[in-house]
């Protein structure tokens, strides 16, 4: 049960797309700083492979809504996720 953290934008980076491609069965992913550019969209082929958060703090700073198939988190409920999931893999290409 992977936990990944995508830290950059869908639309400047493959990081989100790439990430999406290795998640398994039990993975989860998180969008963090400018990753939550995602959020406004809906990526089926992503959120049917993984649960998808979204850090909270994080969006509202960039006058993001998120979209219906991503969760919004706060920070603690993100360091849960990391305490319940090994490895963490963090994408930032």
């Amino acid at each position: 049960m992977t936990l990944h953290i995508v830290s950059k934008s869908p639309y400047s980076s493959s990081a989100l797309t790439d990430c999406a491609s290795s998640c398994a069965e039990g993975d989860a992913i998180v969008l963090i700083e400018d990753a939550v550019y995602g959020a406004v969209e809906t990526y089926p082929e992503i959120t049917e492979r993984a649960p998808v958060y979204c850090l909270q703090s994080d969006a509202e700073a960039r006058g993001i809504v998120i979209g219906k198939n991503v969760e919004g988190i706060d920070e603690t409920r993100w360091v849960t996720l990391c305490t319940e999931h090994n490895p963490i893999v963090s994408w930032f290409k």
